[in-house]
């Protein structure tokens, strides 16, 4: 088993002993067991405050690299307009409800949810589903990444 207690931004080139996929939900949890897909065991002992980032490097008490985060693909509901003020409405009503939310210069993403979904295609949303890595913003309070 491995613990992890650090992680350092993405190096692309520091080399690793393996590459770990999370989920956007697994990304922001810094305390717990996870168990990679080869079956090695990752004990996370990570300060509190952070969310790890696609590329960061998690770190052993030692220093030493053990793996760099991939962002895992999930289910999410990508939301398109025909006009950008209706994704800035949508982005205003689902801020409103607190939805984590990814934010890209042509489309919003969320994690699943019909009743949202409705919501947004009744105010002229196109709404679809997507299996992708799933990147929120971390939000207004969150401590920066670095």
């Amino acid at each position: 088993m491995w613990t992890i207690t650090a992680r350092r931004v993405a190096e692309p080139d520091l080399p690793v002993m393996m590459e770990f996929a999370m989920t956007a939900e697994d990304r922001a949890r810094v305390r717990g067991r996870i168990v990679t897909p080869t079956g090695e065991l990752l004990q996370l002992q990570l300060p509190r405050g952070i969310t790890l980032q696609p590329g960061d490097i998690l770190l052993a008490p030692t220093g030493e690299a053990v793996a760099r985060v991939v962002a895992q693909a999930e289910a999410v509901f990508t939301v398109r307009a025909d006009h950008p003020i209706l994704l800035l409405r949508a982005a205003y009503h689902l801020g409103n409800r607190h939805v984590a939310m990814e934010i890209t210069v042509d489309c919003l993403r969320i994690k699943p949810d019909h009743v949202l979904a409705r919501m947004l295609e009744g105010l002229g949303l196109l709404v679809s589903e997507e299996n992708r890595p799933f990147l929120p913003e971390p939000g207004a309070y969150a401590h920066h990444h670095g």
